[in-house]
């Protein structure tokens, strides 16, 4: 399906790490269609940024389904995978990273904003990757200039021309640093969903702010920074690095937009005021 004010897709069958994973997500999918339909118990972890977050079988499970496979597809390619790190590896200059399920505390809210996450990095930058937002039945693969959906766009939700999709815990924020702009921050719970909506054009940008405490890790965003750029958007750190372009890393802050930031959005990524503390 041709993404908006966007020439078509390819006419490709995706990437060959889209192509490895078909079937395998597709099993993904139903793992978490029946957890959804009765949920399992959630327990604590500590997340390598220091805080807690919940973690579930079915976290576990998705993430086994997954780096088997890759590590059969790719036998000389280390797999990095979120569950059972205490903190973020040193990542080598070749390396498979997955995110089995960016969102776990929404799945267990009931949202739909979780997703399946994998990049493929070669000579240190990101170079294939494969979001699935099976809620929404919606699958991208992507690599530079590629970008391959399947399921129907109108799905998705669609936020209006002045959105900038946010996490929950940072609209508050958003919105004071925003005031008086045409901005106007919507709570997206995850980092791969947030993207993703706008590589598909359903949202114009997205940001995570910079917040002591806080933080994205290097297997949450690369593979839907790809996408983004596939399809004509940018996404850039605090530091002003492209993230499509760059060695995948723990990032303080990143902001995604379908065209260039204007001076209001820019300054999102400024380190926070003591007030914000």
């Amino acid at each position: 399906m041709p993404l908006p004010d966007q020439p078509p897709p390819q006419p490709v069958a995706g990437t060959l790490l889209g192509r490895v994973l078909r079937q395998t997500l597709d099993a993904c999918r139903q793992d978490i269609a029946a957890f959804r339909k009765a949920p399992g118990a959630a327990r604590d972890k500590l997340s390598v940024h220091g805080g807690r977050e919940p973690v579930t079988d079915l976290d576990l499970a998705l993430q086994d389904r997954i780096t088997n496979v890759l590590a059969r597809a790719f036998p000389k390619t280390p797999v990095i995978a979120e569950e059972g790190l205490a903190a973020i590896p040193r990542l080598p200059d070749d390396c498979l990273l997955v995110d089995p399920l960016d969102g776990t505390a929404a799945l267990l809210a009931g949202s739909s904003e979780f997703a399946v996450a994998v990049c493929l990095v070669r000579s240190g930058i990101p170079a294939e990757g494969v979001i699935d937002l099976p809620a929404y039945d919606i699958r991208i693969s992507t690599a530079p200039g590629l970008l391959h959906v399947t399921g129907d766009l109108t799905r998705l939700p669609l936020h209006g021309p002045g959105a900038l999709l946010t996490s929950p815990r940072h609209a508050d924020t958003a919105r004071t640093l925003l005031s008086g702009t045409r901005w106007s921050p919507q709570p997206v719970a995850t980092a791969s969903v947030k993207m993703s909506l706008v590589a598909l054009g359903r949202a114009p940008a997205a940001a995570y702010l910079p917040q002591p405490g806080g933080g994205a890790a290097p297997w949450d965003y690369p593979a839907a920074a790809l996408a983004i750029a596939a399809a004509g958007g940018t996404v850039h750190d605090t530091a002003g690095r492209d993230l499509a372009r760059s060695r995948p890393a723990r990032l303080d802050g990143w902001l995604a937009t379908r065209d260039q930031p204007d001076a209001a959005l820019a300054a999102l990524l400024s380190p926070p005021t003591p007030a914000d503390r």
